[in-house]
């Protein structure tokens, strides 16, 4: 039975994996493949095909891996971080505005 990974790979769809840092970087590399051009997963959890080959999984052209992670907790392989685009995001600021009470807070972006 494929999980949510496999079926999102093979549909297209988008992945977010949530603090991917926490994750085992072994588990991580395996993924390696999968974000190269024409990528692929080799899937040798369920055995061999009927002809005696594994399982290789090709990733559909609208396949995506969003990979989030928090620096405070560590990093993940320079191999992974070379398969994408790393986007830092700034902690959000709060000013309290002069016309609201203090309980409001208006968000201001750096």
């Amino acid at each position: 039975v494929d999980g949510a990974l496999l079926k999102a790979v093979e549909r297209g769809d988008w992945v977010l994996l949530e603090n991917a840092n926490l994750c085992s970087p072994t588990v991580l590399d395996r993924l390696n493949p999968l974000l190269e051009p024409e990528g692929t997963l080799l899937v040798n959890e369920c055995g061999f095909l009927p002809n005696g080959e594994s399982r290789i999984v090709k990733a559909h052209e609208g396949f995506r891996l969003f990979l989030a992670v928090d620096p405070k907790r560590g990093e993940v392989s320079r191999a992974m971080r070379n398969r994408g685009v790393e986007v830092f995001l700034h902690p959000k600021r709060y000013e309290s505005s002069s016309s609201s009470n203090d309980n409001e807070r208006t968000s201001l972006f750096s």
